[in-house]
């Protein structure tokens, strides 16, 4: 999982109104003038996000530090609507020449682009929710010699559990304030934090090779565990040696928090209205229709106190609200953005980016009756996956994908890994054999990982 980057930033939602933030009220008065002045060239309709990132990288390669970057960057993104056409620039810095440049750039382009017909308007103000805890003065407060130190400290317990480990991976923290205006009225500041670490560690012993990866993150220091994470990436490498091949079968598959995550995500992502309007999702015309088994049910919630994609309102000012996008199996919602909902003549969801783009918050699925060690004691015959993406194919929803990270179980037991294996199948097909949710789950910030459980999935071995 990759952090949240350059919070507060043109491209990103305002998250966190602060009045007494001077700094993001320095850039809702200039993205209000950029409004005003788009509206005196012929703007219909325009909105202006404007804002501020620090941001620390710290990388790590071959069990050292090899670089350890800082950066602070400012960004204004005009968005402008004139009968129809939109017009959309940016710009890097806060030299004002330049952004009267842009914004001016924005209204021609507006004006000579070809009408769209499904454009309705851009949101008007809202009330919105108090979202709690998107800032930390802690994080706010690192410096480089800080991150290193964090980065440090994973290679130095790496190491003393594994000496041969090859470890690899980034702290990296982003310190923001934005705004966000528009000529409907909104007017939004921001501030926010995010920190994260991702390590991976490689194990050789006698021509086997295990790896695995860990990561943490937060919107507040005291919620993560930065300096551990090259220990879990470690313990997970050495699980992974000693992998052998299986036969091709018909088995249970069982998907562990962080595979479970994976497939989710990707099936929230096919929700996006954008792409089922464009005739791209393989959930076209499913809206309203079971398309799961009844125990899942999934939900989409921006507003989750200290949540990694937390926000009282998306990147187009929208208020966000929980979203149950599968209800008991059945594709109850789709995500909108300002564009989509129009089109649909229905009321955006808030899910919008500036960019015109649709995306996902925090997933927090409804948890089931029964443990992640019940569950798997259940499986006479399975694989349990650990990790990895399960990708369907975006229109048709065909999957083919590569068992990298998974596990024998047999009679309830996990017995080795397993090599060279492969599922395939219809995401249709694991939906309607997915028989069970966890009860526990990995919790990050603002998000539940649960462990799912699929019968009878094809999966290609080769002994």
């Amino acid at each position: 999982m990759e952090r949240v980057k350059n919070m507060g930033r043109a491209d990103q939602p305002p998250t966190h109104q602060d009045p007494h933030d001077d700094g993001a009220q320095s850039y809702l008065d200039l993205a209000t003038q950029c409004v005003e002045k788009a509206v005196r060239l012929g703007a219909e309709w325009c909105d202006v996000a404007a804002g501020t990132g620090r941001d620390i990288s710290v990388e790590i390669e071959k069990s050292g530090i090899k670089t350890a970057d800082a950066g602070q960057g400012e960004d204004v993104a005009i968005r402008v609507y004139a009968k129809g056409g939109m017009g959309y620039a940016t710009v890097s810095g806060c030299d004002r020449r330049d952004i009267d440049e842009a914004v001016r750039q924005a209204v021609a382009l507006a004006k000579e682009a070809t009408p769209d017909p499904d454009f309705k308007c851009l949101p008007e103000p809202q009330p919105r929710p108090e979202v709690e805890g998107l800032f930390d003065e802690a994080i706010a407060g690192l410096g480089v010699e800080q991150v290193v130190r964090i980065a440090v400290a994973n290679i130095e317990a790496g190491k003393a559990m594994e000496p041969d480990a090859n470890l690899s991976g980034h702290v990296a923290l982003s310190v923001g304030a934005g705004a966000l205006a528009s000529s409907t009225g909104v007017a939004l500041a921001s501030q926010a934090t995010d920190i994260s670490a991702h390590v991976s560690a490689l194990l050789k012993r006698d021509g086997d090779t295990g790896y695995f990866y860990e990561f943490d993150f937060g919107r507040h220091l005291a919620d993560c565990r930065l300096e551990h994470v090259a220990e879990s990436a470690v313990r997970g490498a050495r699980r992974f040696l000693g992998a052998k091949r299986i036969a091709s079968r018909r088995m249970t598959l069982v998907l562990g928090p962080l595979a479970s995550y994976g497939f989710l995500s990707q099936l929230v992502a096919a929700a996006s209205a954008e792409s089922i309007q464009r005739g791209r999702s393989y959930l076209c015309d499913r809206l309203g229709k079971p398309i799961a088994a009844p125990c899942l049910t999934l939900v989409d919630d921006g507003l989750v106190p200290r949540g990694i994609h937390s926000g009282a309102h998306d990147g187009e000012g929208t208020r966000r609200r929980p979203l149950t996008v599968i209800q008991e199996g059945r594709l109850a919602s789709l995500l909108h953005n300002s564009y989509t909902a129009g089109k649909a003549g229905v009321e955006s969801t808030g899910h919008g980016t500036h960019a015109c783009g649709i995306s996902p918050t925090n997933l927090r699925p409804v948890l089931g009756s029964k443990t992640a060690a019940e569950i798997l004691r259940e499986v006479t015959d399975g694989i349990y996956l650990e990790s990895g993406e399960i990708r369907p194919d975006p229109a048709s929803g065909d999957i083919s994908a590569s068992i990298d990270f998974g596990f024998l179980v047999k009679d309830g037991e996990i017995v080795h890994p397993v090599e060279n294996a492969m599922l395939g199948g219809s995401i249709f097909d694991l939906l309607e054999h997915l028989d069970a949710v966890s009860s526990d789950a990995r919790i990050e910030p603002g998000i539940l990982m649960p462990t799912l459980r699929i019968q009878d999935v094809q999966i290609a071995g080769a002994e």
